[in-house]
């Protein structure tokens, strides 16, 4: 072969090599681009960086968040964020939303209103004096919407006497007056549901925790309440349980259509007494006691399940009376808060019954505060932008 006909079969091999480089470059721009914009794929919310609250990891997360296709897509992932004055979900409480998403992943938001009456059995209710105007509820709402989050709304329910009362001891003795309170705390919550569906909240409870009530008031009672509020509310309808009501058969009224999911207030212990649990062995004993109840449950029912409250202090006993806000002789313990934190979202996560988790809370929480806390903010953080969730 002489060497012009060389010269010209090299340069016809250095073509085709360029042709094939370009075509599989060309391939991977519209590969890239179509799996970006293409069915099935989560259009995750913009995240703001916060100029006020440094997180080490804040760049990276970010990064992850536009970037994610999650497993469950429409899993709730959620923090509680509450407010304790009528001018909550102002202006403070709106600047903290982009740290709160950028540090936890979180993508839905819980927003409480409280209410009360004056003992268990007054049939009549009122907002309570720490309880927001409608009007700076609705603002907060919009300012969520807008930050991105899906919002969550639910009402918490106080008695003011005797002291240790609450939701749960609310009864009545006779129809007339279950009737009369059924219908004061329609027109006392509905400004509330009004300002949920005016500005564009997602789900919203029914009642919270009444633990009495939700067995001895007649179903008709139930039936009327979830009719009112769907007739303003068009999102999507819980009723929140306390967690000690896991174990009677639930009443008829919970099987009513409009409401899609049965939320629960999450605080079993795992502890019998102060004793710190070694965190090694929490997951397995979520999984055989908590994920257990709620699964069985959800059978009972028929229906999904939301952890519309989960929380666990930053104490070494957090899972002894998991409840109670403060612990009385524990160290502060951050470690233990965040390994019961992972605990619960290693069970949550897969279990296709539950279909939400949110954490109390962010701040105004007392002992159970995760602002400030980076152990637990870091398990979030990995679950909530986890493909997994």
């Amino acid at each position: 072969m002489g060497k012009g006909a060389l010269v010209k079969y090299m340069l016809l091999f250095l073509a085709l090599a360029l042709l094939l480089f370009s075509g599989w470059e060309g391939y991977l721009y519209i590969h890239d681009n179509f799996t970006s914009s293409g069915a099935g794929q989560v259009t995750k919310p913009a995240v703001v960086r916060s100029t006020a609250h440094g997180f080490e990891n804040e760049d990276r997360v970010v990064s992850r968040r536009s970037t994610v296709q999650y497993k469950r897509p429409d899993f709730e992932a959620g923090i509680v964020f509450p407010e304790w004055a009528p001018d909550g979900y102002g202006t403070k409480w709106q600047q903290q939303l982009p740290t709160i998403q950028t540090q936890t992943g979180a993508r839905w938001m819980e927003m409480t209103v409280l209410l009360s009456q004056a003992t268990p059995n007054s049939t009549q209710v009122r907002t309570n004096q720490s309880a927001p105007t409608p009007q700076a509820f609705a603002s907060g709402i919009k300012a969520a919407r807008d930050q991105g989050y899906h919002v969550f709304v639910v009402p918490l329910m106080g008695v003011d006497s005797p002291a240790d009362q609450w939701a749960g001891t609310i009864q009545f003795s006779n129809y007339q007056d279950e009737a009369q309170w059924f219908d004061s705390y329609w027109r006392t919550y509905q400004p509330y549901v009004e300002a949920a569906a005016q500005n564009g909240a997602d789900q919203l409870a029914i009642a919270t925790e009444m633990v009495i009530l939700q067995q001895s008031a007649p179903a008709t009672l139930w039936n009327t309440l979830i009719s009112r509020i769907h007739s303003v509310f068009p999102g999507t309808l819980t009723y929140d349980m306390d967690w000690s009501s896991l174990g009677p058969a639930p009443p008829s009224w919970m099987s009513n259509p409009l409401l899609a999911v049965i939320g629960i207030s999450e605080y079993i212990q795992l502890a019998n007494d102060r004793t710190r649990v070694d965190p090694r062995e929490i997951p397995g004993l979520w999984k055989t006691v908590v994920k257990t109840a709620l699964d069985n449950f959800s059978l009972q029912v028929g229906k999904s399940l939301i952890i519309s409250e989960i929380g666990y202090r930053n104490t070494a006993d957090a899972l002894y009376h998991p409840w109670a806000r403060y612990s009385t002789g524990s160290p502060p313990d951050p470690e233990e808060q965040a390994a019961a934190c992972d605990a619960a979202l290693i069970n949550v996560i897969p279990d296709k019954r539950i279909v939400g988790i949110f954490f109390w809370g962010w701040d105004g929480v007392e002992g159970f505060k995760l602002s400030g806390q980076p152990a637990a903010l870091a398990v979030l953080n990995k679950w909530y932008t986890s493909p997994q969730s």
